[in-house]
């Protein structure tokens, strides 16, 4: 009997990580590129984040861990010292060169912001985006993706994609600026939640709005 339940605990999870694995060998494409997405509940990457405007560029070095609960945390290291993060009711952001963090009501803060791709769960990527399209170039996959709301924040948005391994993101804003997100290190794997807590330094004066 204790054998014939091992052998079906056991059969049960091979066929649960064989269903996990079966998008990696799926080609993403315009029709599964939420769903996809959707996916990957965590997510732990260092970024080169490139902000271009008028010929000109300012680059910055810095991390990213997100969740699809809606919490995540975005930390500059280099030439910026801040760090922003966000629970279920409020957002954080910690300047390390004012000496200041301020706190703010979330609301919709982040519903027309590109973070929303790595907070939000299927439904709400739906009800923010619609995928424009998805070309396939060499070994690189591009998917163009439109916010649902005219007013948004972003004017177009834009995944890359190397053997269904994200690599950058690309946005346009609208302030005329093009900001481009390099991914390094990029894991999908879970992270204990604990982890998107701001540790705030002595001397930080608290401003809440």
């Amino acid at each position: 009997m204790l054998q014939s339940k091992l052998i079906k605990i056991t059969t049960f999870f091979f066929l649960f990580a064989l269903s996990l694995n079966l998008f990696s060998s799926e080609q993403i494409t315009k029709e599964n590129l939420f769903e996809y997405l959707n996916e990957k509940q965590f997510l732990n990457t260092k970024f080169i984040q490139i902000t271009s405007k008028n010929l000109k560029e300012r680059v910055a070095r810095g991390s990213l861990m997100a969740t699809r609960t809606g919490k995540f945390k975005i930390e500059y290291l280099d030439p910026i010292r801040e760090v922003i993060s966000a629970d279920k009711s409020f957002l954080y952001k910690l300047d390390l060169e004012l000496d200041q963090m301020d706190v703010v009501p979330r609301e919709d803060y982040f519903n027309n912001t590109p973070v929303s791709i790595f907070i939000e769960q299927l439904d709400g990527m739906k009800n923010l985006y619609s995928v424009d399209s998805c070309i396939k170039d060499e070994e690189t996959i591009m998917c163009s993706i439109k916010p649902n709301d005219d007013e948004s924040f972003v004017s177009m948005l834009f995944l890359e994609f190397l053997k269904n391994d994200l690599i950058s993101l690309r946005y346009q804003d609208s302030f005329g600026q093009t900001v481009k997100l390099i991914f390094e290190d990029l894991s999908w794997k879970p992270f204990s939640e604990s982890e998107l807590l701001i540790s705030i330094p002595e001397g930080i004066d608290v401003v809440y709005h």
